[in-house]
């Protein structure tokens, strides 16, 4: 899906997107190859130094922050599955604002290994802890979780490309929290955390304070939950975005 993306060329949007794909122009390659045949004149004046920019950022080993530069963050879901170093995020708050602005748990998932830090024991690891992805997924990670970590940590360590799956499952027609979500799927969750929500998790933290380790680990079920839950989200989404938006022109 990413090498056949043009929206990235000033003035194209979907339709014209479309419309390239429809003139037989597939990818970034044939762009450049038989552009100047079957795109129109202006579009392809403007685009080769994009498709060219964009090919040669994609080849050069660490080109992908280019890369992702060039592509607004509301179609990062192109870059998904081609690049697979993909971490859940999701941080949970209500602790002391002075301390690590109140967030009291980071918490990502690879695919494979859940990891959290907490406050009071290990949050301070968490600045590093993205290094090597490729891709950060998040649920409304945009507008709270980044924000808040960059505020947080100065030097932050952040992949090139973001994918916030509120605005994607928005597209998709899904709407509302995560969980709400995650329920007209049929996405469970266990029991215990099956009922909460972030008011909640600040209780199980005051709880925690207060000396019940048995709180903290319900909060750090409740946040595994969380991320763990994007990875079929993201599938699904991308799987269908990418079935609308190519299957318009049969390719």
């Amino acid at each position: 899906m990413l090498t056949r993306t043009f929206i990235h060329i000033p003035t194209v949007g979907p339709k014209r997107e479309l419309a390239l794909w429809r003139a037989g122009l597939r990818d970034w390659r044939d762009f450049l190859a038989r552009g100047a045949e079957l795109a129109p004149r202006a579009v392809f004046n403007l685009g080769r130094p994009v498709i060219q920019r964009s090919l040669a950022a994609l080849e050069r080993p660490g080109g992908l922050a280019e890369l992702a530069g060039l592509i607004h963050t509301s179609e990062h879901w192109r870059f998904y599955p081609q690049y697979k170093r993909v971490a859940y995020l999701d941080i949970e708050t209500g602790g002391d604002p002075e301390d690590f602005g109140g967030i009291t748990v980071v918490g990502l998932y690879d695919g494979r290994e859940v990891r959290q830090y907490v406050a009071g024991r290990d949050l301070h690891e968490a600045s590093q802890a993205m290094a090597g992805y490729e891709v950060v997924v998040t649920f409304a990670g945009a507008s709270f979780d980044l924000p808040v970590l960059r505020q947080v940590f100065s030097r932050l360590l952040v992949p090139p490309v973001h994918i916030d799956l509120r605005w994607l499952l928005r597209r998709l027609g899904l709407r509302g929290g995560l969980k709400r979500i995650e329920r007209s799927l049929g996405l469970e969750r266990p029991e215990h955390v099956g009922d909460m929500d972030g008011y909640m998790a600040v209780m199980l933290w005051q709880e925690h304070l207060a000396g019940d380790e048995e709180a903290l680990r319900t909060l750090l079920d409740y946040n595994a939950c969380d991320i763990v839950n994007l990875e079929p989200l993201l599938k699904m989404a991308v799987g269908q975005l990418r079935e609308r938006v190519l299957g318009r022109a049969e390719i």
